[in-house]
């Protein structure tokens, strides 16, 4: 140096070395010092519910306990198992079975997703945002050799709600508006569910097909009818013939939801694919039956159904 002092080689190589060694371990004080902080960080339960991953907060069922799930927590993994529809925030979700409806980027390979999926999370316009269909000629669904023919019933539903709420029943007037309609109908009497249920099915009026009432006692009998009785299933009440025992003499096949008389064996016959009656079975979920039941693959109907199909469900 300028000194003229000699500086030891040696010195300096060792000097080096424990230069490297510090600077060796900066670095991997900072990839293993931050990569759990780094993890900490993540803050949603988006591809995260119920897992037991550990970070700043948690998305599994523990997590209520404990007082750490993610502030999204309920509106990631709880919400989507009570609702029927899609947001922003669902849209790509991953897959959980216990949900009603997804959101997820294969459900409609899967066939599950909910039912404005298209229109969230894929930018389509919904079917009641669309013009009115203009059908010259009769068509069948595809994988349809014929249309199947759909009979839905909303149990107390007044004419008067369609003239006066229309706004905010956008599907229904939809259908009113592309399609056909009536003004009113004339009930039979009395104005009960069951005997115009019944009435619509059979064609009968109330006297004439047995069920004149949805309370009711027969002497001869001595028996009481009621929905939530057991002798509701005694064929014995129901007089007349269901449409779906006449196309099944015809050689058609049938499915009923929650119609009543559609749990019963009556004349010994029941409709090929039918529920019994349960009235905790939210309405969403009773629609989605049906339209499952719609979706079977084409071999699966061809050895069920034959022609055509009738589907009854009351709500």
């Amino acid at each position: 140096n300028e000194n003229g002092t000699n500086v030891n080689p040696g010195k300096i190589l060792e000097i080096h070395k424990v230069l490297s060694v510090c600077v060796l371990t900066t670095i991997l004080g900072c990839i293993f010092g931050l990569k759990p902080s780094c993890a900490k960080e993540v803050k949603s339960c988006k591809g995260r519910c119920f897992e037991r991953t550990f970070g700043n907060c948690r998305c599994d069922a523990a997590c209520v306990d404990l007082g750490n799930c993610c502030l999204d927590y309920q509106e990631t993994c709880i919400e989507p198992g009570h609702i029927w529809t899609c947001n922003k925030f669902r849209c790509g979700e991953k897959r959980l079975s216990r949900n009603l409806c997804s959101c997820s980027d294969d459900c409609k390979a899967q066939g599950d997703c909910c039912i404005n999926y298209g229109s969230v999370c894929q930018g389509e316009k919904s079917w009641v945002e669309e013009t009115c269909e203009s059908i010259d000629e009769p068509q069948c669904p595809e994988g349809f050799d014929s249309p199947p023919t759909l009979l839905f019933s909303l149990d107390g539903f007044r004419a008067e709600y369609l003239h006066t709420w229309g706004g905010l029943l956008p599907v229904i007037s939809k259908l009113k508006n592309c399609g056909t309609y009536t003004k009113n109908l004339r009930p039979v009497y009395p104005t009960k569910t069951f005997p115009n249920h019944y009435s619509i099915v059979t064609g009968l009026y109330p006297e004439s097909h047995g069920v004149i009432d949805n309370k009711m006692y027969d002497p001869k009998m001595n028996a009481s009818f009621s929905l939530k009785s057991k002798e509701k299933f005694n064929p014995e009440w129901y007089k007349g013939e269901p449409i779906w025992i006449t196309a099944k003499y015809q050689g058609l096949k049938s499915g009923t939801l929650f119609w009543p008389g559609s749990d019963v064996t009556i004349k010994g016959i029941y409709p090929d694919i039918y529920k019994v009656y349960n009235g905790s079975i939210p309405f969403e979920e009773r629609i989605l039956a049906v339209l499952q039941w719609l979706q079977l693959p084409r071999d699966e109907r061809r050895t069920r159904f034959f022609r055509s199909f009738i589907w009854t469900s009351q709500q």
